[in-house]
């Protein structure tokens, strides 16, 4: 008993004033939650800080885009967000564009005085025609009728020249308001704009014009806005009153609560999703940070024949599990010092334990039990098939692989993440190399029965025992074996054969 403490407390003491334990104490944590926080802390604080501007464009005088903007506007008004902004473009109108417009105007004016003097000469062709049949009211028949042919040519043949002008001319006038939305486009001015083109807008169809793709959370409250509208114009077509449209329209509050045992909770993606990823990752680097630990120091004591002087001392076993238990031991102060980092944090109020629910003494009672457990599990796996080789390069490729079986579960995080208490997470829960990360998202995330841990906990135990004779037998065989680099299947061979 007394070599197997001299032997944990030597590993727990060796490493932990190594650079590598500091490093994954301290530095590693960091660079995970930076990776993760940043960009999302870096995309909030640039779209709050800075505005964004988003045209409108419409190709008629429908006032659509004035609508949108409104509807836009009215609903920035009960958000928080005050960080988009639309705005409506207009063309600097030339002056060959300018002296169209006005000849347009004027033919507008011809054409509106030639209906007003058709009307009128119809008019009094009924008078006339009230009068009794003489031979004066022949004759004025006759006149007016002239006049009526005369005049309803003349109406013909403006409208004709005001609709040919006015299709020249809104052409024109479409080509320069979109060149100037483009140029603001280039210019950095504008992020987008929108293209309304009346005849698609009734069909529910509206264009945005933008260098790249539009960020979702910025232009989603521009398509609302461009929905409430449509639906709007499609509601007054069917004669239902416009206030009545706008309070049908009003947008609802929606609020998604969890239930987490006998509590509830409002779900907060930050807290729900990114904290359990966080506490994740913490978990993997706690685990294979140890195991690394362990790997690395059988093979130095194997490559430096360390080990044969310590194995003249000492048996087999008590080696091992001096390792393991010393390693094991290290971990768990890491986790403790990420620990006593989380209370300063709630003793500054930079985290708040009741905005985020698995800040428990429970949460941190199943953290350290998946980390005992996931520990056990994989260190017994790396000290044994560490015992293997003579060198690092003889190892480097079976260490790839450990090491791609170890991010194994964080690439599958994202199936716990989508559902938590599906029949599949539930039974990848219980596969043992998953299990510490499965049932530490699971917790916040599902609440798990009860009989999930007890199963999880049993499995994890009945593979570290397996796992621990597995690696017993690797490294009785195998501390002393010199000169060769056993392949997989002569590692199999030697864990299964009889002593």
């Amino acid at each position: 008993m007394k070599t197997f403490l001299i032997i944990s407390f030597w590993e727990f003491a060796c490493h932990l004033k190594s650079r590598s334990f500091l490093l994954s104490t301290f530095v590693s944590p960091l660079i995970f939650a930076a990776i993760i926080l940043f960009p999302l802390l870096f995309l909030d604080n640039n779209s709050s800080n800075q505005l964004h501007l988003i045209g409108c464009v419409e190709f008629d005088s429908t006032r659509i885009s004035e609508e949108i903007i409104q509807r836009f506007n009215e609903a920035q008004l009960e958000s928080m967000e005050k960080n988009l902004k639309l705005i409506k473009i207009q063309p600097d109108t030339s002056q060959m564009l300018r002296e169209r417009f006005d000849q347009q105007e004027r033919l507008k004016i011809k054409l509106d005085s030639l209906e007003e003097a058709y009307n009128q000469i119809k008019e009094r062709r009924k008078y006339i025609f009230q009068k009794a049949n003489t031979k004066s009211r022949e004759k004025l028949l006759k006149q007016t009728y002239q006049q009526l042919i005369e005049t309803r040519e003349a109406r013909d043949i403006a409208q004709l020249d005001f609709e040919t002008l006015k299709r020249e001319n809104d052409s024109l006038w479409q080509i320069e308001v979109i060149q100037k939305a483009d140029d603001m486009l280039r210019k950095e001015l504008i992020e987008g704009y929108l293209l309304i083109h009346p005849q698609k807008f009734a069909e529910g169809i509206v264009e945005f014009h933008s260098l790249l793709p539009s960020n979702f959370l910025q232009i989603q409250p521009v398509k609302q806005a461009v929905q409430v509208v449509i639906v709007e114009e499609r509601l007054k077509k069917e004669g239902i009153r416009v206030d009545k449209i706008q309070e049908w329209l009003k947008p609802i509050e929606f609020r998604e609560i969890q239930l987490h045992g006998e509590k509830k909770q409002e779900f907060d993606f930050m807290v729900n999703y990114l904290g359990p990823i966080i506490v994740v990752l913490f978990l993997f680097i706690s685990i294979f940070s140890s195991s690394g630990f362990l790997f690395s120091g059988v093979l130095k004591e194997k490559t430096n024949r360390v080990i044969e002087i310590l194995l003249s001392s000492v048996s087999h076993s008590q080696l091992v599990a001096g390792k393991i238990f010393g390693l094991g031991v290290l971990g768990i102060f890491q986790i403790l010092i990420w620990y006593a980092i989380v209370i300063i944090f709630i003793l500054l109020k930079i985290l708040n334990v009741g905005e985020i629910g698995f800040l428990s003494i429970r949460y941190a009672a199943l953290f350290l039990l998946y980390f005992a457990l996931g520990y056990l599990f994989f260190a017994s796996i790396f000290v044994g098939i560490g015992s293997l080789f003579s060198n690092e390069e003889d190892a480097h490729h079976l260490n790839q692989f450990m090491r791609m079986l170890s991010i194994f579960p964080i690439a599958l995080a994202l199936f716990v993440l989508e559902s938590p208490n599906s029949f599949l997470v539930r039974i990848l829960s219980f596969f043992p190399p998953l299990t510490p990360t499965f049932m530490i998202l699971r917790t916040p995330l599902g609440n798990p029965p009860a009989m999930d841990y007890y199963i999880s906990t049993g499995i994890m135990l009945a593979s570290i025992i397996l796992s621990i004779l597995f690696a017993g037998k690797l490294f009785k065989i195998g501390s002393l074996m010199y000169g060769k680099k056993p392949s997989i299947r002569e590692i199999f061979s030697l864990a299964i054969q009889k002593e």
